[in-house]
């Protein structure tokens, strides 16, 4: 052992759970500095000169020999080192240990990995000292003596009203729909000043009683009332799925839940599937209580999500934590309800990396632990949610079925795109969508397109041999993108791999490219072209980065500035904006055929999810689906919106053929830079794995290339698995598993994969 310091009134070491790399080891390690560490701390300790964080997890008492003047376990003769410093006290509470451990154990990882994955980053592995409480940003005041001119728009003057007793943090006043173009043109006008200051984060929860709800809340409807009521009954630890319509008022109950809840001196966790959807989410709540409601997610620093973490476990204070599915981890003291909204959506599966789990799930087994309320929200439930209702009977039912706004439920129409080429169409958009678009300027309307596929193209192919440019690193087409000075290159969607734009065939020296498939970029393009006095925004991954990236494009939709948003299938998750009467999705096919057993469940659910976004205020809706197979039985259940018989009869189906979610399934992914050294090992794991499964009565199927079969320069091999529902997963220890894996070689456990 490395050499520690002269230590004095030692009387416990402590074993610390470390990270070195592939392994999880704990280590033997002393507060010789007489810290006060506890069982559940974080530390700071050197392995081998280098300093890392890690967790005690155990305390033992210490016998010293006085005599050598040197710190020696009396039995093994090893001489230890100090704990450095305590990085945060007491992360560990006992029922939150035991639940990551139970965790660990059945999602086949590492104690250590589970608390990884739990934790904010940074806490485990390399020391990272954390930053103050506080950064620089943009305050916002009034010029002094500002007089006022009548030169000044509506904004400008409603802006000004707002600071004119104090300023605000230019973060503040985005949230409230001003947004940075026009405080920078009032700024150049020296109507306002800008002021770069230090932020304190707030550790002092403001108390909900003094900031008591201002706003007017709205009436319930009668549905409201009896589903608000009978949430309300239920005992701590009881489960619901709150089956309501698009725009039947699911998020008004939810607040009036959390408001019984912070009352009752409980806090709340809400959970959303996507980052997009969390700054509406934080908006309406941060409004109707006007306290302080956290966010917790990925696109938030760590610095900020080691800051919630910090005070949820220091601080007794009730609260609101609105996140992502990493959200569900939280240790929040006192927690009284779990929301999860569009609870259907795949998101809230987390598939790679390990563990790869499923929120809900987790929520459901916290909820036995740490009891509290648990909703399901959703217009279009899961059919594993669905089978804990109507088949297993452990989740009550509530429904919604009316929506708030007394206007008729928009009309879904289906376009046959064949008809339209034939009447000599080859437009992207049909002729009646063309139609209602160059209406909406004069209507003072709104409205939402929908395309599977962000870019420009979907791919470049040869017309003259066929040849497709794939991804050097990837089995997968690269995509055509175009920079705002149209400047073109090709991008992976999978590694994010780019190259330029090649106008000759590499195989037959052909000059007859043509792209196929569009994407976002070329739907705006066309747009553009075709209604210039048409604003157009853009919503996908490549606009919506940074902390802020989803909620500025959403609040200048929503503030009137556009008059289209295009966008990926981010769209249609819980945007609401009462201006939108119309909705649009251009080639739905591509989301009918995908090769996964749940591709008409999941095309289902995001086709009525998007219909829902037209017409939820007093304007009348349309919706649109462009389709070259207006036929697919998918789409006979969209234009009845029933939702319910789909279910019904799927699930009808899914049972009596044995298949998931009425199996247990589980997806063993072999990757590795090395084809020969994957192939062999994927082989080899099945044949150890028949032995397991044939005694419990499990198929195997593979090993088989995955449908990709090479992501980011790895060749990908699966195994599936599938089994009884009430059977126990038949898989060795996990220690045993990893034996047959070479170092070069990783592999990865899927419970109850998304796609099969």
């Amino acid at each position: 052992m490395p050499a520690s310091n002269n230590l004095s009134n030692i009387f416990f070491k402590f074993e610390v759970l470390l990270d070195i790399g592939s392994h999880t080891n704990s280590f033997s390690y002393l507060d010789g500095n007489n810290l006060g560490v506890e069982i559940g701390d974080i530390v700071s300790v050197r392995l081998k000169g280098r300093l890392l964080n890690g967790i005690t997890i155990a305390k033992n008492p210490f016998l010293k020999i006085d005599k050598i003047k040197k710190n020696f376990d009396k039995e093994s003769n090893f001489e230890y080192l100090s704990i450095e410093s305590i990085v945060q006290k007491k992360v560990l509470k006992d029922w939150w240990r035991e639940w990551m451990e139970a965790l660990a154990l059945f999602y086949r990882v590492s104690s250590l990995k589970m608390f990884k994955t739990a934790f904010p980053p940074g806490w485990i592995g390399k020391h990272k000292k954390l930053s103050q409480n506080f950064k620089y940003q943009i305050w916002i005041e009034p010029q002094k003596d500002l007089e006022f001119s009548n030169e000044l728009t509506k904004r400008e003057l409603s802006l000004i009203n707002i600071l004119r007793l104090k300023g605000k943090w230019q973060s503040e006043l985005i949230k409230f729909g001003f947004n940075s173009t026009l405080i920078n043109s009032m700024v150049s006008k020296k109507l306002l000043i800008k002021i770069k200051r230090k932020k304190i984060f707030n550790t002092k929860l403001s108390s909900f009683e003094d900031d008591c709800i201002e706003l007017k809340r709205p009436n319930l409807t009668q549905e409201q009332k009896k589903v608000y009521r009978e949430i309300k009954e239920m005992q701590p630890g009881e489960v619901c799925l709150l089956w309501g319509e698009t725009g039947s008022g699911k998020t008004e109950v939810y607040m009036r839940l959390a408001e019984d809840q912070l009352l009752n001196n409980k806090s709340c966790l809400i959970l959303a599937p996507e980052i997009g959807l969390i700054p509406q989410l934080i908006d309406r709540f941060s409004k109707r209580f006007q306290s302080e409601v956290f966010e917790y997610h990925s696109n938030c620093s760590s610095r900020h999500r080691t800051l919630v973490w910090k005070k949820i476990i220091e601080e007794d204070e009730p609260l609101i934590v609105i996140g992502t599915r990493s959200a569900v981890f939280l240790p929040i003291q006192n927690l009284g309800l779990i929301i999860f909204d569009e609870e259907h959506d795949v998101s809230y599966k987390q598939d790679s990396p390990m563990p790869c789990y499923d929120a809900r799930d987790v929520a459901l087994e916290r909820v036995k632990r740490d009891p509290s309320k648990l909703i399901f929200g959703s217009a279009t439930p899961s059919m594993m949610t669905w089978k804990k209702v109507v088949f297993e009977k452990k989740i009550r039912l509530l429904r919604m079925k009316e929506r708030i706004s007394t206007t008729e439920i928009p009309e879904i129409k289906v376009v046959d795109m064949r008809y339209e080429f034939q009447k000599g169409n080859s437009k992207i958009f049909c002729s009646e969508l063309l139609e209602l678009i160059s209406q909406l300027k004069k209507n003072q309307e709104q409205a939402i397109v929908l395309i599977p596929r962000r870019g420009y193209n979907g791919f470049l192919s040869c017309r003259n041999c066929g040849f497709i440019i794939n991804c050097p690193n990837c089995d997968v087409p690269l995509s055509v993108h175009v920079g705002s000075k149209g400047k073109q290159w090709l991008s992976c969607h999978w590694c994010d791999h780019k190259a330029k734009l090649i106008n000759t065939c590499p195989d037959c020296e052909s000059n007859a490219f043509k792209p196929f498939g569009i994407g976002t970029q070329r739907v705006i393009e066309f747009l553009k072209n075709e209604f210039p006095e048409l604003r157009v925004l853009r919503f996908d991954r490549d606009t919506t980065s940074g902390k802020d990236g989803h909620r500025n494009i959403l609040s200048t939709f929503s503030n009137g500035n556009a008059d289209i948003l295009v966008g990926t299938q981010m769209l249609a998750k819980g945007i609401d904006i009462p201006n939108v009467t119309l909705s649009v999705v251009i080639a739905a096919d591509g989301l009918l055929h995908r090769p996964d057993i749940s591709a008409e469940e999941k095309s289902l659910q995001l086709f009525l999810q998007l219909a829902g976004r037209a017409g939820r205020a007093k304007k009348t809706g349309k919706v649109i689906f462009q389709t070259y197979k207006p036929s697919h039985p998918v789409l006979s259940y969209l234009q009845n919106r029933d939702y319910e018989g789909f279910l019904t009869e799927s699930s009808k189906l899914r049972k009596d053929a044995k298949l998931f979610p009425f199996c247990k399934v589980c997806l063993l992914k072999v990757s590795g830079e090395n084809y020969e050294c994957t192939e062999i090992t994927a082989a080899k794991l099945a044949k150890y794995l028949v032995s397991f499964c044939k005694g419990n009565k499990w198929t195997i199927i593979g090993p088989a290339p995955s449908l990709i079969a090479k992501v980011g320069n790895k060749f990908r091999w699966q195994i599936l698995i599938h089994g009884p529902e009430n059977s126990e997963l038949p898989l060795p220890e996990r220690f045993k598993l990893w034996q047959i894996i070479p170092k070069n070689v990783f592999l990865s456990i899927d419970l109850n994969p998304v796609e099969l």
